[in-house]
């Protein structure tokens, strides 16, 4: 071999592995770099809300675990639109993070958004809530089959149009047939349980939480549980997989942290860990059960695989969506 052409192999073997090192070595500083300065979480809804306890309670221990601070940002407007679509227009550097969950998917099948829940950055599921339709104590209905033969149509109170148990029941009414009345106006989750006991509408679906001081009081009924299993509270309450609906037992409320489209996977990885070490902390778990949060952790490709299912199955209720819309 020419003497030339070897030194020329040589030189560029060698420039080829500076520039392998190089990519390593960047990416293993960009991890080891962040974070340096403080993560903010989104929550597209105001204070008091099911998203800003969650993004709280957790921001208090994951900041632990980060080495920052995590500060938490309430950004209410359009449905919960505005704090998603300032999420997704952020910088993909991982300092950007949110509260999300499937009303947000939801909202973009009820009207063009700008943003595309499929494209987000997932980091990790947080918890779940067992989605309820509750009736008042002395209701008349028990079975679907009351529901079809009252007689008038079934009027449901809501705040948002876009939660997931509100689209659990428009499914329900089309596949059980008995004709429903969306009454909205309602400032909040709380506010619709007080419409129900007012008399002003017939069923309700808020969180547990929301409706447990009516329980406790005798005010309301569980009717259906939107969820896969059971709840231990409600042990003679059938779920919707029970009435035969089983793939609308993931229409109760899961909740997970997101982040822009684009994050780099290294620093995805340290969220993740981050997180995931939180949702198994002794203190942060003190907190939960106080809180009436139920932490259920998923890692950020299980996060992103549940996401997508929930995206599909709401595609597939397009219609009825739409339907309730236009009313």
């Amino acid at each position: 071999m020419k003497t030339g052409r070897f030194v020329g192999r040589v030189l560029f073997l060698a420039l080829l592995s500076w520039a392998l090192y190089g990519v390593f070595s960047s990416a293993a500083f960009a991890a080891q770099d962040f974070p340096r300065k403080e993560v903010t979480i989104i929550v597209n809804f105001g204070p008091g809300g099911a998203r800003d306890i969650v993004a709280r309670g957790i921001g208090n221990t994951m900041s632990q675990y980060l080495g920052v601070s995590v500060v938490v940002v309430n950004m209410p407007g359009a449905g919960g639109a505005l704090g998603i679509t300032k999420l997704y227009n952020s910088p993909p550097d991982g300092y950007t993070l949110a509260v999300g969950a499937a009303p947000d998917a939801i909202l973009q099948i009820i009207q063009k958004q700008d943003y595309d829940v499929t494209k987000l950055t997932y980091i990790g599921k947080t918890d779940h809530a067992a989605g309820l339709l509750f009736v008042k104590s002395d209701s008349p209905f028990r079975t679907m089959k009351d529901l079809k033969t009252y007689g008038k149509s079934i009027r449901l109170a809501i705040s948002s149009l876009a939660a997931s148990t509100v689209v659990a029941t428009m499914v329900l009414a089309e596949r059980e047939g008995f004709p429903l009345t969306i009454v909205g106006g309602y400032p909040s989750s709380a506010a619709a349980v007080l419409g129900l006991i007012r008399g002003e509408v017939e069923l309700c679906a808020p969180l547990y939480n929301t409706a447990a001081p009516y329980l406790k009081t005798g005010q309301l009924r569980p009717f259906v549980i939107i969820d896969q299993k059971r709840l231990p509270v409600f042990p003679d309450t059938p779920t919707v997989a029970e009435i035969g609906y089983p793939d609308l037992g993931i229409m109760g409320l899961d909740l997970w942290l997101e982040a822009p489209p684009g994050v780099p996977k290294e620093r995805v990885k340290i969220l993740e860990e981050a997180l995931l070490k939180t949702l198994k902390d002794p203190q942060f778990l003190k907190w939960a059960k106080e809180a009436g949060v139920e932490p259920s952790p998923l890692s950020a490709q299980e996060t992103e695989k549940l996401a997508s299912e929930q995206v599909s199955l709401l595609e597939r209720y397009k219609k009825y969506i739409q339907k309730y819309m236009q009313k």
